[in-house]
């Protein structure tokens, strides 16, 4: 008999699983016993998926295995861990929305480590990028893991900076770790996946999806000690992380900018909020 894992991680699998489908699925029978009997029309009912959708999880369900899908991603070197493992971060725990599953790959341990995350725009100034990679040393060599999105821009230069101090750093991407997004950090994710870590609540097949990205964004927030805005525009999508972040109690410092910049905007109008200012490496 398959174990509650195993059952979880097959259901979570299914191409086009969304968490709150899964959490109908959980709730109607939260040992997922009967996941893969479901008739079509009760998967619907319960799931409140579209009928073709319910009759691609039912033929996924019923003409795969689990046993052979792990076993092909741990030669991927990708492993997931469900909210009932040992290994499933503490802090993740304590999210209104924590994910079913997470698919890693490298040392999930970090995510006990005190952490900083580090997010801005993918378009940052000369200023932005020089603010990065002079105040993150310091924080990194007392031993603060950073932790980003692997974006361009911001996140790019922090992941960078927290390895060429020695330090280590958590990516959580959208999308799966066979479509890594974008491309050119490919090389980049290889090295997060030797020594530090990447992290994805997605199966490793999903292609990256626009709301994947805000889906993801409550993930970095959520792991987050405390979370740093380097740059953002006054209606950027950093804003919505910082949003969550706020709505999971984290603190929140930003870097202040000159008035007539555009990717100040949004970092300057989160201090006037309240948000601590950051001046130097000592206020991270």
């Amino acid at each position: 008999m398959s174990s509650y894992r195993h059952r979880l991680l097959h259901a979570h699998l299914a191409p086009g699983m969304t968490w709150r489908a899964l959490r109908r699925l959980h709730a109607g029978d939260p040992s997922l016993e009967n996941y893969a009997e479901h008739s079509i029309e009760a998967l619907t009912r319960l799931t409140g998926c579209r009928l073709k959708t319910a009759h691609i999880w039912h033929s996924y369900w019923n003409n795969t295995s689990i046993v052979e899908e792990i076993r092909k991603m741990e030669e991927a070197g990708i492993f997931a861990i469900t909210r009932d493992d040992r290994s499933y971060p503490w802090r993740l725990e304590q999210m209104p929305d924590p994910p079913w599953v997470l698919y890693c790959r490298g040392d999930v341990s970090l995510c006990n480590e005190e952490t900083l995350g580090v997010i801005g725009t993918r378009q940052p100034s000369n200023y932005g990028i020089r603010a990065t990679e002079e105040l993150l040393p310091p924080v990194v060599q007392s031993g603060r893991v950073i932790v980003s999105g692997m974006a361009r821009g911001i996140d790019t230069t922090a992941h960078h900076r927290a390895i060429l101090a020695k330090g280590k750093t958590i990516a959580v991407i959208a999308g799966g770790f066979f479509h890594i997004y974008p491309r050119e950090n490919k090389k980049l994710a290889e090295t997060l996946a030797n020594g530090h870590l990447l992290i994805s609540e997605y199966p490793p097949d999903r292609r990256p999806q626009k709301w994947h990205f805000p889906e993801r964004n409550r993930i970095i927030s959520a792991l987050s000690g405390r979370l740093f805005v380097v740059e953002a525009g006054e209606r950027s999508g950093t804003l919505i992380t910082v949003d969550q972040a706020l709505e999971q109690g984290r603190d929140v410092c930003a870097l202040p900018g000159p008035i007539y910049s555009k990717t100040s905007m949004g970092t300057n109008r989160l201090i006037e909020q309240g948000a601590a200012i950051v001046l130097g490496s000592s206020d991270l």
